[in-house]
């Protein structure tokens, strides 16, 4: 058995290289690549982002990862499963049922009936005033004349009224219908994860999904002026860019941050950012 972390620090050492060198190389953060080299798992956002990081860091060094693959494998599962980002396991506090008295579901069942009764009361009065009005209505109508004779009034359709035929207009136009939201949206994200793939999306500075999509599971999201994006999985993640397809954005494993723009997109730098990666 073998320490992960000493392997990848000999072999740093040996190459006369330093961490912020292998940090610019592998776009990780130097926190986490000194995390690594010390096996310190718990200062990693989770188990993913730890696999991941170590098979970056081994390939920037030309390190055979056959070893440590099954090193990971081995500590991983002696471990419980750590949660992604986004996925809480607090445990649900159970709240007990409410136990309302005798004597308040009676009051409460009382005063439901007394205020359906006052509604048909209402409705009946509504109703016996605007027939009553009516009424009074067709009657001064049909007693204007001296041969009049009180009758119900009957609705009829109006006289069809036949016209000379006239020039033929042009049909008026029609509005249009309102252009759907997805239409009016300037960027255009279809996502397709080739293999499961942990990604976080916001469009406009407003998060749209976090979370795991499986393989062959899709996602869309549009934006009014840019996307931002955060995948553990570059190359398991197939986009289109407004109906165009993109190149592969990384390695299998690696996690990018890619701000996507009406007319192209860019790859940002996670060490450059503000917030932590598990934040995004």
């Amino acid at each position: 058995m073998f320490s992960v972390g000493e392997t990848l620090q000999r072999a740093r050492l040996e190459q006369e290289l330093d961490v912020a060198t292998v940090s610019a190389r592998t776009k990780i953060n130097t926190k986490y690549l000194e995390a690594i080299e010390a096996d310190d798992r718990s200062s990693l956002p989770s188990s993913f982002f730890y696999r991941s990081f170590v098979q970056q860091y081994a390939r920037a060094l030309s390190v055979d990862t056959r070893e440590i693959d099954a090193e990971i494998d081995r500590l991983l599962s002696a471990d419980a499963p750590l949660p992604l980002p986004g996925q809480d396991n607090t445990t649900r506090k159970e709240v007990p049922p409410v136990v309302w008295s005798s004597r308040f579901q009676r009051s409460k069942i009382y005063a439901s009936i007394a205020v359906f009764i006052l509604m048909l009361v209402a409705c009946s009065g509504i109703y016996g005033w605007w027939y009553q009005g009516r009424s009074t209505a067709a009657a001064r109508i049909d007693s204007s004349s001296p041969m009049a004779v009180v009758a119900p009034v009957q609705e009829s359709l109006p006289p069809v009224q036949t016209a000379a035929p006239q020039a033929e207009s042009p049909p008026a136009e029609t509005p249009s219908p309102q252009q759907p939201p997805m239409l009016a949206a300037k960027v255009l994200l279809d996502l397709m994860a080739r293999e499961e793939t942990w990604l976080s999306v916001s469009a406009d500075g407003k998060p749209v999904f976090s979370g795991i999509l499986a393989a062959n599971q899709s996602k869309t999201v549009a934006s009014k002026e840019y996307a931002k994006m955060l995948v553990g999985n570059a190359a398991g993640l197939e986009v289109r860019l407004n109906g165009k397809l993109l190149a592969p954005l990384g390695r299998r494993g690696q996690v990018l941050i890619v701000v996507f723009t009406p007319d192209n997109f860019q790859v940002v730098s996670p060490a450059k950012e503000s917030i932590p990666l598990a934040t995004f």
